[in-house]
């Protein structure tokens, strides 16, 4: 029996410990240089060379707890960075909290602490992005890559071998493909054979990985293919055949020693969750500081322009279903205003909307009441709009994965916002494509996500031609 060749992949425990001591040497390495390059008096060096040694041990936590080291070869370079820039967001604000708390703020340079905020932050983001690119010229080029035995029939195994042979970044190169019955059809894999072949090929070469993709009803291969490789030391992998479903964030987790499969769950557990409130409160906060002017304002001219309450006010579908109360400007003539009853939809030229509120509509302004929400809890910056009462009840039952929405706390704008899916929802065609990016948005969540849609909102889903 031959034991599997050794890769970067054999070794991930060494390869996180080297990469956190880049990470660590690129924090100290700008706090140095920031040092040097202030203009203030070098008077203080030994408080923030601690300073600097306390932001390593909370970057090095925070970093670990928020996925930066977790699946490091097969992710996307954006994501990556983005859970990067984030950790070290945190780590800084953590830091500079505490420093404040201590009443020790005073005490240090604010251009070296911009400085090394910055520079530290650039370092980091350069230094992952090369990491990532030189693996991936060394996976290309036939260097440090692993090899891998398919086994199965049908589209899963054929999926498996076309995913390993096309993303060259996971590292994988097929080399085997036994099925169960019948001896597979291709070119692109040199060793082709049956499942009785299997524990001869398995005792005679080495393979670093094996993806099994034979379908739980058929116990008798799958049995067999496990007893195969009962000596192996390769990785094993099952391959469920869930594609034709639709499922939010499937993983495999245990829960009371019983392994499960989750196939549906929110992405909103643990850390992720206490990332997204951070997010929420300290972009939330900062967003709400600076619309203040322009909300007074706005509240001038609702008061001047028509009599009536300042805010809109209306029973909305919040996370896992809950009802909570949105905020927006008034819009409308008060006594028009469809707080109670049957609700109606804006349209166009609506004649219940003020000359006032039409202009708050076409430029999203109504909307900024909704910070409020978002401090309180009740919505996030980024997520499935929410949608009343009304048309909750009206659609749960006419579109598969309405409910899947509820999953997130829903947001002042998403990603079906920014792909031109708002406004008026008149027919159930429409209804249904922003369902679907709303639950694309669910499976797809992440900080570095939620960050290029508040930017992309900026731009494209301010000011557009269906919000009336």
């Amino acid at each position: 029996m031959f034991l599997r060749r050794k890769t970067l992949r054999e070794y991930p425990s060494t390869f996180t410990l080297l990469l956190r001591l880049t990470d660590a040497l690129i924090i100290v390495m700008a706090g140095t240089a920031a040092y040097f390059l202030r203009l203030a008096e070098l008077n203080n060096s030994q408080n923030e060379a601690a300073t600097v040694f306390i932001a390593v041990l909370l970057a090095n936590l925070i970093f670990a707890e928020i996925g930066v080291y977790r699946s490091w070869s097969a992710g996307s370079i954006a994501h990556e960075v983005g859970l990067l820039w984030l950790g070290w967001g945190l780590t800084f604000l953590l830091l500079t909290g505490l420093l404040f708390a201590l009443k020790l703020g005073a005490t240090y340079s604010r251009v070296w602490i911009a400085l090394w905020f910055t520079l530290a932050g650039i370092g980091l983001g350069v230094t992952h992005i090369a990491l990532r690119l030189a693996l991936r010229w060394i996976h290309k080029r036939g260097y440090n890559v692993g090899t891998l035995c398919i086994i199965g029939h049908g589209e899963n195994a054929t999926r498996a071998i076309q995913t390993a042979s096309a993303q060259t970044s996971l590292g994988l190169k097929p080399v085997a493909w036994f099925g169960t019955n019948e001896r597979p059809s291709t070119e692109s894999v040199p060793t082709l054979g049956i499942l009785p072949d299997l524990e001869a090929f398995m005792n005679a070469n080495a393979v670093d990985e094996v993806w099994v993709a034979i379908p739980l009803r058929d116990e008798e291969h799958l049995r067999a293919a496990f007893h195969a490789l009962r000596h192996t030391t390769a990785n094993i992998r099952y391959i469920p055949d869930l594609f034709g479903y639709e499922l939010l964030n499937h993983s495999v987790t245990e829960i009371g020693g019983m392994p499960m499969m989750d196939l549906s769950v929110s992405p909103m557990q643990g850390v992720n969750r206490l990332v997204k409130r951070a997010e929420d409160m300290i972009l939330g906060s900062i967003f709400l500081l600076i619309a203040s002017p322009l909300m007074l304002l706005i509240a001038i001219g609702i008061k001047l322009s028509s009599p009536g309450p300042l805010l809109f006010k209306q029973r909305r579908i919040g996370w896992s279903g809950s009802e909570f109360i949105i905020y927006k400007f008034r819009t409308m003539m008060a006594i028009q205003e469809p707080c109670q009853g049957e609700l109606v939809q804006a349209t166009k030229d609506d004649p219940r909307v003020t000359k006032f509120g039409r202009f708050l509509r076409r430029t999203s302004l109504d909307e900024l009441p909704q910070l409020i929400n978002v401090i309180q809890g009740r919505m996030s910056l980024v997520g499935p709009r929410p949608h009343a009462v009304e048309h909750h009840q009206q659609y749960i039952e006419i579109v598969p994965s309405y409910a899947a929405r509820h999953m997130v706390k829903p947001g002042i704008t998403g990603f079906a916002q920014i792909a031109g899916f708002r406004g008026e929802t008149d027919t159930l065609e429409k209804m249904e494509k922003r369902i679907e990016y709303d639950v694309l948005y669910i499976q797809k969540w992440s900080v570095w996500l939620d960050i290029k849609i508040i930017f992309l909102t900026l731009f494209r889903g301010v000011i557009h031609a269906n919000a009336y």
